[in-house]
């Protein structure tokens, strides 16, 4: 059996695998409101049940790249759906924010490998001119994952109880786990695509093919590394306050009830699924119009942390329709800058080391949301809400300008033993 445009059908496999990864994410923020009635969990409480899944999943971040990268895209990211699958169900027999916490912790063993697998994936099987396009494609199945999450949740718990989102969707990645291992493979060797099809997955452009002999402690040398780690360790906090705390926010501040939440709450990460998306075409036309690769990715990081320097303006009261819109800029321009940010891996590195170069870049960033989840928990707490925003203004210049000035005179990235190139960017 042969299928055209196989490689579409592997697109739509990643767009769902994170969209299922990111509305068993979503679901905790969501729910928080509840649980705050039901457990008595306070907003630091809040805090310590998302660190809970920080911590693990930033530890699983640098050692999944390796795990992924020994076993594979179609092994490591299998076992790992229905690994996170089970770990989400559990969360339906919890009793009090510490056995929350541990449920999080479990699920953030298990969690990274859907995008360092998805990065893998994206460069097995894509050519240069696609790849931003199809990984924007997929990391914004993680985006409609949380903007399903709130009119879902919200219905469920409305009809049933809060327990059931949680094993609804596990159930579902235990089903979705046996699809993917039959459906992917390499395509150097999937009975499933066509000639035609195989030629054009394995086609370089001239000018872009890589250079051979790479080791994943050769990562290290490189400035690409360290623009996309440092860049994501200090920018990294800002999609995490959207994930984590605006549906927080929308109840303690806008004071929405949890069906009027599910009603509105969705749309910002609509704003964020066209940012994914568009982000990625918007890099990919400028190469195909002749731009070089890297020179394009900045145009976008650039323009995106543009408009973020002005999150500052949330500090003021709002309607609720005007604040959805704000905030649905802000989120757009923060997952085009994720999307333009994470592919300059995908443009560097040799696929065999990307698995761990995504691994060990994203550690970094959940390193930090680490810190500032706890920061923002005692922030609102104490005070409220207006300092964050001030906060996610100065990080994504920081993180803009810290980018630019490590990636400023390079070009690719070097093999071991090999220097990076210093051909300014054109």
């Amino acid at each position: 059996m042969k299928i055209p445009g196989l490689r579409w059908v592997i697109a739509l496999l990643l767009f769902t695998e994170t969209l299922l990864a990111y509305l068993d994410l979503q679901e905790m923020s969501v729910l928080a409101p509840v649980l705050s009635k039901t457990i008595g969990m306070t907003n630091s409480q809040y805090a310590f049940v998302a660190e809970g899944f920080l911590v693990s999943y930033t530890a699983a971040f640098l050692l999944g790249g390796l795990v992924i990268d020994k076993l594979g895209v179609r092994w490591g990211l299998g076992v790992s759906i229905f690994g996170w699958s089970v770990a989400n169900a559990l969360h339906a027999l919890a009793n009090t924010p510490y056995e929350l916490a541990a449920c999080r912790f479990l699920l953030g063993i298990a969690y990274p490998a859907a995008f360092v697998a998805a990065a893998r994936a994206v460069a097995e099987w894509y050519p240069a001119e696609e790849r931003a396009l199809v990984y924007g494609i997929s990391v914004s199945g993680a985006t409609f994952g949380a903007m399903v999450a709130f009119p879902m949740v919200a219905w469920m718990t409305d009809h049933w109880t809060w327990r059931a989102p949680f094993l609804a969707t596990g159930v579902i990645g235990m089903l979705l786990s046996p699809v993917w291992l039959m459906v992917y493979r390499p395509p150097e060797n999937h009975p499933w695509i066509t000639g035609k099809e195989r030629d054009f997955v394995k086609s370089v452009k001239p000018g872009e093919k890589l250079e051979s002999g790479w080791s994943w402690t050769s990562l290290l040398k490189t400035r690409t590394f360290w623009a996309v780690g440092i860049g994501r360790f200090i920018s990294d906090s800002v999609w995490t306050f959207y994930v984590l705390w605006f549906a927080k926010f929308l109840t303690d501040v806008q004071g929405l009830s949890l069906r009027q939440m599910g009603k509105v709450g969705w749309i910002p990460f609509l704003f964020a699924d066209i940012g994914f998306i568009g982000g990625g075409w918007l890099s990919g036309k400028l190469i195909k119009g002749g731009m070089k690769s890297r020179r394009a990715r900045l145009t976008v990081l650039i323009g995106t942390a543009a408009v973020r320097a002005f999150t500052f303006v949330l500090v003021a009261r709002y309607s609720t329709p005007i604040l959805i819109l704000l905030v649905g800029i802000f989120v757009l321009c923060t997952t085009a800058w994720q999307v333009n940010l994470s592919v300059l891996l995908v443009d560097s590195f040799d696929p065999r080391v990307l698995a761990t170069a995504s691994g060990f870049t994203t550690s970094l960033g959940t390193f930090s949301t680490i810190l500032f989840t706890a920061v923002v928990g005692w922030i609102v707490q104490h005070y409220s809400y207006r300092p964050v925003f001030v906060l996610l203004s100065a990080l994504s210049i920081a993180s803009c300008v810290a980018v630019v000035l490590i990636l400023g005179g390079t070009g690719a990235a070097a093999p071991p033993g090999g220097t990076e190139g210093r051909a300014q960017i054109q």
